[in-house]
């Protein structure tokens, strides 16, 4: 009996403008004929790139915690006195 194929979820795009002067259009045509590609791709490599050097990632744990809020082992310590 043959196996079911698993699906694939499908990815979401979303599309995005932005506007560049003619000279770094005229730049970015040269770069894309010597290398063999599109100015798609090259925004998208550029951009994966940029965002990869400059993520914070956020550590949940180094939270501070208010002075009057109450926790579980203040009241653990309380009931055991």
């Amino acid at each position: 009996m043959p196996r079911k194929r698993k699906r694939v979820k499908k990815i979401k795009y979303y599309k995005a403008e932005f506007k560049i002067p003619e000279s770094t259009k005229k730049r970015l045509k040269e770069f894309c004929s010597k290398h063999k590609t599109t100015p798609n791709k090259v925004f998208r490599k550029a951009l994966r790139e940029y965002l990869d050097r400059n993520l914070v990632y956020h550590d949940h744990a180094d939270h501070m915690v208010a002075a009057n809020q109450m926790s579980i082992f203040d009241l653990l310590e309380e009931g055991s006195s």
